[in-house]
């Protein structure tokens, strides 16, 4: 029976990723609807890779998030829809010319036992140095459109926009699993570090609600910021992309947030990190006043879909997707301004 469950996710996964590629040539062409293309045979695999780098920028990682929130849902951590949502992100991957890995873990939350795994899909530079960029893929709340399917879409499509490209670092695009259980993937994933490895990551960029939100942020969470969040800001400052510094909580220093997710286990170890979001939350400024979203909260509510944010905020998730997806490009191509 479970041999037989394990089956039927696998293919539902495969079609779903296999869709994806479909769609990539409306995307191009700016729109979502229109006639599907011929999937990529095995000697086209950069095709659909290419595809994605003609197409504009967010386009892919829009229409890859819709589908991922709307067709697998939930995806609680260690449950079968987890396993549906990390096969169709190896699935994906794999349509785009990558060879993912799988790195399987057993950790412990809340006195159980949770399986899962983590998705990696490594892109060799010029240099052995590398940059880790991290979203998590199991969700809590609606169909988790906003946390985290945006982010699934955004890192597939710069996976797939970067594939050949020469860049000066080796980029490590992680999906991690069991974020929402404590971040149990990118703990695992740290732990896992070489000593080699550890020595030449330069840095982590998370993407953990990233679209949908009235602002976007960038910041790190322990510490101060640090020089990987400074040049991405100074990135999106000359690219005049609206990412902006969090008004920081009187008990955080300005540059940092004390929210959680995957970059933590890296800054725990003493790897650079930067962390963007967009997710509407109630901000404390450093005066002691409060910025409040329009609707509230929207990330772990029943309100995280696909209906209820383009419903209310027509168009924005797909430009803050497409200005993200830029500025992605701009610092994975270039030499940062690394600084101890």
């Amino acid at each position: 029976m479970a041999a037989f469950a394990r089956t039927r996710v696998g293919r539902l996964a495969l079609l779903l990723a296999a869709g994806l590629v479909l769609v990539v040539g409306l995307a191009a062409a700016g729109s979502l609807t229109g006639c599907a293309r011929s999937a990529p045979t095995a000697d086209s695999t950069d095709r659909p890779s290419q595809a994605v780098s003609a197409s504009p920028y967010g386009a892919v990682a829009q229409v890859t998030a819709k589908v991922f929130a709307q067709n697998v849902h939930p995806r609680a951590a260690d449950t079968w829809g987890e396993i549906r949502a990390r096969e169709f992100v190896y699935q994906t991957f794999q349509q785009y010319g990558h060879s993912p890995l799988l790195q399987e873990f057993i950790a412990t939350s809340g006195g159980r036992r949770v399986h899962s795994a983590n998705i990696i899909a490594v892109k060799e530079g010029k240099s052995a140095e590398r940059l880790i960029i991290g979203v998590h893929y199991d969700a809590l709340g609606g169909d988790g459109y906003t946390d985290n399917a945006a982010g699934i879409g955004l890192l597939i499509e710069t996976a797939a926009r970067l594939k050949s490209r020469e860049t000066p670092y080796t980029l490590v695009f992680v999906a991690f699993g069991a974020e929402e259980r404590g971040q149990l993937g990118s703990r695992y994933f740290v732990s896992a570090m070489s000593a080699a490895e550890r020595r030449v990551t330069l840095g982590m960029i998370d993407l953990d609600g990233i679209a949908g939100g009235d602002e976007s942020y960038v910041f790190s969470r322990l510490g101060s910021a640090t020089w990987l969040r400074d040049d991405v800001l100074a990135a999106a400052q000359d690219m005049e992309i609206p990412l902006q510094e969090t008004p920081a909580r009187r008990d955080a220093p300005a540059g940092t947030a004390t929210m959680i997710s995957d970059d933590v286990a890296f800054a725990e170890a003493g790897v650079p990190t930067a962390a963007v979001v967009a997710s509407n939350w109630e901000v404390g400024r450093r005066d002691g006043s409060t910025q409040t979203a329009e609707h509230g909260r929207i990330w772990h509510t029943p309100n995280d879909t696909v209906g209820f944010v383009e419903k209310n905020y027509p168009g924005r998730v797909r430009r803050q997707l497409s200005d993200l997806s830029r500025l992605l490009e701009v610092i994975l191509t270039s030499e940062l301004e690394k600084r101890p």
